[in-house]
């Protein structure tokens, strides 16, 4: 993203008070994420926005004077949307997870966020297009950067500051360009390259996680933990990830909790990925078929 600032503010010409003007602002805002992703910022009009709106150009000038400050209005949700999401996740409870778990409930949090195409819009627009922000730089990176690398320090209190926050730089840099390219990918790529990104950020942060850095005769392989083994080893997808993080450290599972775990899919999906953990011989079950309880099976 760019450091610089070059363009001020494009504000709203009025802020909505009443309900329905409120309504007829946020309805002018999903219809421009919707033509800014399919054409483009730079291809997009006005009358785009407003035709996809269902309402008059006339009535789209009432709250924005242009197409900038349609995306500055845009841009400004995304960026306090953001910074509630990084205030949630880069807690003292939320860093004390297991390192895989922990990995995978930040990319599943951050892929769930960018469903919505507002925010998916921003964020590509950020590389794009970066002169037309107002309310993101590279302060907002390192904001982030040295909040994570504070929280890898809890995890890992022997880690020293200079190396923990080329961690974190390296995490957030990684993170922020395989999501660039997973967002601009077809749904199935998309799972797949979220899936790497979870192992490699596992990967090259294991060695550091808890006990600090790993012997140099250690390989990645030694290093990784058992879910992360299985994940390469079976293809396994986040969700099936995070059921056997939960029962390295749980004797049982139950569909109860693994919805709770992953409260955003159908029970019939999650029904699905348990039953292929079973027929990959990585679980299995005791109980009647509605009240099945599973359970990590041991090898060795």
């Amino acid at each position: 993203m760019a450091s610089e600032k070059p363009l001020q503010e494009a504000s709203q010409r009025r802020q909505p008070q009443q309900q329905r003007s409120q309504e007829r602002v946020e309805k002018v805002l999903r219809a421009a994420a919707e033509v800014f992703w399919e054409v483009g910022y730079d291809a997009a009009t006005t009358r785009d926005i407003a035709r996809r709106a269902n309402t008059a150009v006339g009535t789209l000038y009432r709250f924005f004077p242009n197409k900038l400050a349609i995306f500055h209005a845009l841009e400004k949700q995304h960026r306090q949307s953001v910074e509630a999401i990084q205030s949630s996740i880069v807690t003292p409870e939320f860093m004390r997870q297991p390192l895989d778990l922990m990995i995978a409930s930040m990319v599943e949090t951050f892929a769930k966020y960018f469903e919505d195409l507002g925010p998916r819009v921003v964020y590509t627009q950020y590389y794009l297009n970066p002169e037309i922000f107002i309310h993101f730089d590279e302060t907002v990176d390192y904001s982030f950067i040295r909040r994570l690398a504070i929280a890898l320090r809890i995890r890992n209190p022997t880690l020293p500051i200079d190396k923990s926050e080329l961690l974190a730089e390296v995490c957030h840099r990684s993170f922020n360009a395989l999501f660039l390219s997973a967002l601009r990918s077809s749904p199935s790529h998309r799972d797949c390259l979220y899936q790497e990104l979870r192992t490699l950020l596992t990967s090259y942060l294991h060695p550091y996680d808890s006990q600090g850095p790993s012997r140099p005769d250690m390989t990645p392989a030694a290093t990784a933990s058992p879910s992360t083994v299985f994940t390469q080893t079976h293809q396994l997808n986040h969700r099936q990830q995070k059921a056997l993080s939960y029962l390295q450290t749980h004797s049982s599972l139950t569909i109860q909790t693994f919805e709770t775990l992953c409260p955003m899919p159908s029970r019939r999906t999650l029904q699905r990925d348990l039953k292929q953990l079973i027929e990959k011989d990585l679980l299995y079950t005791e109980g009647e078929t509605n009240q099945l309880t599973y359970y990590l099976r041991r090898t060795g």
